[in-house]
């Protein structure tokens, strides 16, 4: 998820600017330079919210994924040629191959995304190269 967040330029921006405004505020702290006419402690805030609000989202991210305990059990996925199933402990969910709009290959799991924002992670090493491929031909680009 990290690798993800890096790779969009908003926050490499966003890690830049904040990384500037962190240092800058550090120096002026320490009267290594003077280039503030005001207190940089706002800025040296901003820099360091800015430099670790990747961190942020990932811890955020994890703690909603841990919150849900029927998430953490193991889920059986079913593929056919309408769409494929996804069954939990205590849920069943079935998705058309028309709802999804994209697929991703994240290290070793497949994602098949319904919105821009939300998919299924399946891992690869429970598929057969045949059920892979299945599945990439089943996934439209939109």
């Amino acid at each position: 998820m990290f690798i993800g967040l890096y790779k969009k330029p908003g926050f490499i921006i966003g890690t830049i600017v904040g990384l500037y405004l962190l240092i800058t505020a550090l120096f002026d702290y320490f009267n290594v330079i003077n280039i503030y006419t005001y207190s940089p402690f706002v800025d040296g805030v901003l820099g360091f919210f800015l430099l670790f609000a990747p961190s942020l989202i990932v811890l955020l991210s994890v703690n909603q994924i841990k919150s849900n305990p029927s998430l953490l059990n193991d889920m059986t996925y079913a593929f056919s040629d309408t769409g494929f199933a996804v069954t939990g402990m205590t849920f069943k969910s079935e998705f058309s191959w028309e709802h999804i709009i994209k697929q991703k290959e994240v290290r070793q799991f497949l994602v098949l995304y319904h919105t821009k924002r939300f998919g299924n992670f399946i891992d690869k090493s429970k598929l057969s190269p045949e059920q892979l491929l299945f599945i990439k031909t089943k996934v439209t680009k939109k």
